[in-house]
This record gives structure tokens, sequence and C-alpha cells, in this order.
């Protein structure tokens, strides 16, 4: 994972190129890291969430998942949850540039920013249920609160893809771009943020989390993704690659 500051703002990039920037343990720990450094850096005001290549993020390794017992998974699910929320509560404002397909829990933490863009070349899915898995890293609180929970369940339960027009007719992005044009667009959209009052726009943010996410709901997320490994059937998603 890569960062980089610019003055006032920051530019975070999901890097693990060999494997679709999925997240292994370790690429957890170092987000933690790095929302640990934001949460105290006071010069930073915006912050960009990106991917490295054509992927923006495709989810979690599921070939280290399959190798981790039910109390680890437990122990990493409870992380993910915690994760996710804390991306959606920082002071600074968000913004996610999906750079390509976004997948399971790689889209749920895009889709946690405050603003998102799209390149033509995006999608979002959610195969989970397909590997015998639920969707956990909060990922039912924030679909449910972007799109409702009638939406996201037929999105999981049929596996589903949100094709680039569904993004915007949803409201789920400000713009699909040519992925050519989508640095532009990501530019315009943080000039204009930074030529606004901070403050303001944090207590925005603030205010919009009396209505958001329902992160108190999803407490179970640990226990439904170590139970679904624990019961997992011989050979179980192994050969699924990192979604």
């Amino acid at each position: 994972m890569l960062v980089h500051r610019s003055g006032r703002l920051a530019r975070v990039t999901l890097h693990r190129p060999s494997r679709r920037n999925s997240f292994d343990l370790r690429m957890l720990a170092r987000l933690e890291d790095v929302l640990h450094e934001l949460g105290r850096d006071r010069t930073v005001e915006v912050v960009v969430l990106t991917g490295d290549g054509t992927v923006f993020c495709a989810g979690t390794d599921l070939h280290e998942l399959a190798g981790l017992d039910a109390e680890t998974t437990m122990y990493v699910q409870r992380r993910t949850a915690e994760l996710v929320e804390r991306w959606y509560r920082l002071e600074q404002t968000t913004v996610a540039a999906f750079n390509g397909p976004a997948i399971g829990s790689g889209a749920v933490l895009g889709l946690a920013s405050d603003l998102r863009v799209a390149a033509d070349s995006a999608y979002f899915t959610f195969p989970e249920v397909t590997f015998g898995i639920p969707l956990t890293w909060s990922g039912m609180a924030i679909l449910a609160d972007l799109v409702g929970a009638d939406l996201a369940k037929r999105w999981l339960l049929l596996g589903e893809r949100v094709e680039p027009a569904d993004m915007l007719a949803l409201r789920l992005v400000t713009a699909v771009v040519d992925v050519d044009g989508l640095p532009a667009a990501v530019t315009g959209i943080t000039d204009r943020l930074l030529a606004t009052s901070a403050v303001g726009r944090s207590m925005t943010k603030r205010a919009a989390r009396l209505a958001g996410p329902r992160f108190d709901a999803v407490a179970n997320d640990s226990y439904l993704g170590a139970l679904s490994v624990a019961l997992r059937p011989p050979g179980g998603y192994l050969d699924g690659g990192a979604r």
C-alpha cells in the first residue's frame, strides 16, 4: 500500500498487483497503520483512495483466508469491520477513485468513502455467497445505507454485477469517465473540496453520521465469517483466488 502526501491532499493506493490488490493480513495491517496516521495528521484535509493498475481491489485474498482457522478468522473479520467504520468516520473528506473492478470487500471499502468517481472499466460485484461465505467488512451496513437492504440482498444472493450505468443511476458515483480521464476527474473533485472550509466539511460528515450506516447491526460479521470457514466443504473456496 502506497501513501503519497501533497500539501493538504493524500493519496492512498492499494498496491498488491500480483493478487489484483486483494487484502491479505499484511495489507490489512498496513491499512490500519495508514488510518492511524491519517487520524493524527492535522495537515491533510482530503484523502483519495484508488488501486494500482487496472483493478481497484479484488477484495479478500481467499487463498490466505482458506488457510486460517475459525478463531483467527473471527479475529480478522472483527478487524475488517472496524477498519471500514474507521475509514467511514475519518475527519478528512474521502474520495474513492474506482480505476477498475471492485469486488466484495474491496467494493465495500471504496463505497464507504464520502465521494466516489469511476472509470468506465469499473464494476462492482459481491461473489461471497457463491464461495459459501457471507459478505463481511460491514458490507451490508454500507450497501443498505446506499441502495436499501432489498437491492443489496439481491446483489449478494444472485451475485449480480453493478455496471457503470447502474452506478450512475443509483448515485453510487458522481461520474463515470474514460479510464484515461479519471485522474483529471479526481483532481476536479479534490480541487473543489479544498476550496471549501475544512471545518464545514468535517461538521457535515459528523451530521451525516446520524443517518448513516448501522454499524452496530453487523456486529456478528466476525461470527459469520468464522462459522463459514469452520463449516466449509472440502476444498472450500480455495480455487476462487482473490475476490
